[in-house]
């Protein structure tokens, strides 16, 4: 068994872009907020429990600051709907009655059960003192019922060593097990994480947090705005210490931080409260559902007798590119930054060779931006977790084909509605939606999948779709128990010498640098191989490769791979449908994958040729300086 971890409407100003700063990595906050005008740059301070605790690691301080990403919401309700916060918990009335729901499609009711959260009923109930035991409710129970869901679930209490109780008592991090039925007859199973605060804890042992708009107000900021900074920086500060204490995500970041010991460094992505709050639900339900026993380790790339290609530094001749090839495509790219003011970090290697690797921006930017620029590539996630998936496909732990069943227990066997992992890569599970539910980051992912699947229909028709993705996450997770955080560092990112890397969800919310997606790149060109290490066979990188797709309903794609594409750059002035190799930029099987972002991963194995490039947002124009970025990068291969 695997061990639990160690338990010890306003106006908005026009420089509100700029004073709050940049659009978060978070795909969700990006859909709400495209423009960032309401992301709020938190400059956190902390003394937590100053008195009768040690302070917070300094290592930690990114957890303080990822608090910015609940107090968004919380920015918007300020703004936009002068300070009227979302109302408490709708409670549990007996007395109303269940509403005919006959009239809703089968479909729709499954997913409007599937959407249902629980919570608790008191109003900042995940953040209790010793002697409070946190009543748990569904946020809309009227709705459970009309649905038929179970409103008499049981509630199970575990402290961070697995242990179970009655109830929550000493201080700590606590898990609530919750299961019941769901209205589709299989099981419902959620999981909550509850923090319990020391007896001893006085007023003067509060949280501290400062909030810093360095921006704000600008020199364009309405009078109005200027007038009222105090007060506007005021309600920002509470609101942070509303979210704080008054959320799950609360309650996970002290819970982390409490259990944590000084590294003595930066805490890295896979150090973060997050990650072990995952980690401890991982172990309680492997527990749980009686599979530690059955885990199975996933071993470490094997040794290559003969090295695989590198990224290295070289001449333009060994890369095969005309002479002045560096100075074209970045000529180019500064172009490009000047036109659109997007910063971004460009690569380009062929046979191995870097051709070039800069950052660019405008040049009356007054930040520099670092080649290790760590940008949200978004939809390029599934790349990472296809990849990342294949070597349980190699070694044997998952098959391909195999239904879902054949790693969630609650899963029924040999029934037509369960989806293939094959399905859930290449968009004909039948499932919809990105990041929905939590995505990997949910303990039971898999069960709110489960209490809907009577009505999914695989390999029906293409939909392209996240959740394929992260039910795969919570499958590897599963089979060699491991939170999927560690499987990503521990089997890809390590290996390949990767940087810090944030992995929110397995479908849409990667951060990594231009490096990092290049070595990735030159990863796929190699057939799974990066210097000493072969992490995949061939015939195992073969089943990623786009195939024909047989569905019922024909889709927007003939072929689709799993986490790739082939991707068509065709020369100006050819049609559309053009494929002929003449006609194209690059080479016939060229591989890539789209990100929402902006971000580029375009692999041409048949050249030996690595596009990679990050940027934070596409800019204005970016389709055009995309045809012409491309365009440069080919004219600069040398005749063969």
């Amino acid at each position: 068994m695997p061990r639990p971890p160690n338990a010890k409407a306003a106006r908005p100003a026009p420089d509100l872009t700029t004073a709050l700063g940049r659009p978060s990595c978070n795909l969700a906050d990006r859909m709400s907020d495209p423009d960032g005008v309401l992301h709020a740059a938190v400059c956190s301070r902390s003394s937590l429990w100053s008195r009768h605790a040690e302070p917070i690691p300094r290592e930690h301080r990114r957890e303080l600051a990822s608090m910015k990403r609940l107090l968004h919401p919380l920015t918007i309700c300020l703004l936009f709907a002068a300070g009227n916060l979302p109302a408490a918990a709708i409670a549990e009335d007996p007395t109303v009655p269940a509403e005919s729901i006959s009239h809703v499609p089968l479909p729709e009711q499954r997913q409007r059960f599937q959407n249902q959260e629980l919570m608790p009923a008191n109003l900042g109930g995940w953040i209790v003192s010793p002697d409070a035991v946190p009543r748990i409710i569904w946020r809309d129970v009227d709705e459970v019922r009309r649905l038929r869901g179970d409103v008499n679930f049981s509630v199970r209490w575990f402290d961070a060593t697995l242990t179970e109780f009655p109830q929550p008592q000493h201080p700590g991090r606590w898990m609530a097990s919750i299961s019941g039925t769901a209205p589709n007859g299989t099981p419902l199973r959620r999981a909550l994480t509850f923090f319990v605060i020391p007896r001893d804890i006085g007023a003067a042992s509060s949280i501290d947090l400062t909030i810093a708009l360095p921006n704000f107000p600008g020199a364009n900021t309405p009078a109005p705005w200027r007038e009222r900074e105090g007060e506007i920086t005021r309600l920002l500060t509470g609101l942070v210490g509303q979210a704080l204490t008054q959320s799950q995500q609360g309650a996970i970041l002290l819970a982390g931080l409490t259990e944590s010991e000084p590294l003595g460094r930066a805490a890295r992505y896979v150090e973060s409260a997050s990650v072990m709050n995952d980690e401890h639900h991982l172990a309680l339900k492997l527990k749980q559902l009686g599979l530690h026993d059955k885990v199975r380790p996933l071993r470490a790339p094997r040794p290559l007798e003969n090295p695989a290609v590198t990224l290295t530094a070289g001449t333009a001749e060994q890369a095969g590119v005309v002479p002045d090839a560096k100075a074209r495509i970045d000529a180019l790219c500064q172009a490009w930054a000047d036109d659109t003011g997007e910063p971004f970090v460009t690569l380009v290697a062929r046979r191995g060779v870097i051709v070039t690797h800069r950052a660019f921006q405008n040049a009356d930017s007054q930040t520099p931006v670092p080649l290790d620029y760590r940008c949200w590539v978004a939809s390029l996630t599934k790349t990472v977790t296809a990849l990342m998936f294949s070597q349980f496909v190699d070694q044997g732990l998952i098959d391909l084909d195999a239904p879902l069943s054949a790693v969630f227990p609650d899963f029924p066997q040999n029934d037509p509605h369960v989806p293939t992992f094959r399905q859930c890569l290449n968009h004909t599970s039948g499932l919809t939606g990105h990041g929905d539910f939590g995505g990997m980051k949910n303990p039971h992912l898999e069960n709110v999948v489960l209490n809907g699947i009577d009505v999914n229909e695989p390999n029906s028709r293409y939909a392209y779709c996240g959740l394929g993705f992260e039910l795969t996450a919570k499958a590897m997770e599963i089979v060699c128990g491991k939170n999927a955080a560690r499987i990503y560092e521990d089997h890809l990112f390590r290996p390949l010498g990767f940087g810090d890397v944030v992995m929110g969800n397995a479908s849409s919310d990667g951060e990594f640098t231009a490096m990092e997606l290049g070595i990735l790149g030159q990863w796929v060109a190699n057939q799974g191989r990066y210097g000493s290490l072969e992490f995949i066979s061939s015939e195992t990188f073969a089943s990623l490769l786009p195939q024909p797709l047989r569905v019922v309903e024909s889709g927007p794609t003939a072929e689709e791979g799993l986490g790739l594409h082939w991707v068509r750059h065709r020369r100006p002035g050819d049609g559309a449908g053009s494929e002929r190799a003449g006609e194209l930029l690059f080479g016939p099987r060229t591989l890539g994958h789209g990100s929402f972002s902006g971000c580029v991963f375009v692999v041409d194995p048949d050249q030996a040729l690595v596009i990679t490039q990050v940027r934070r947002s596409t800019g204005p124009r970016h389709a055009e300086w995309s045809r012409k970025f491309m365009q440069t990068i080919a004219d600069c291969i040398s005749a063969e």
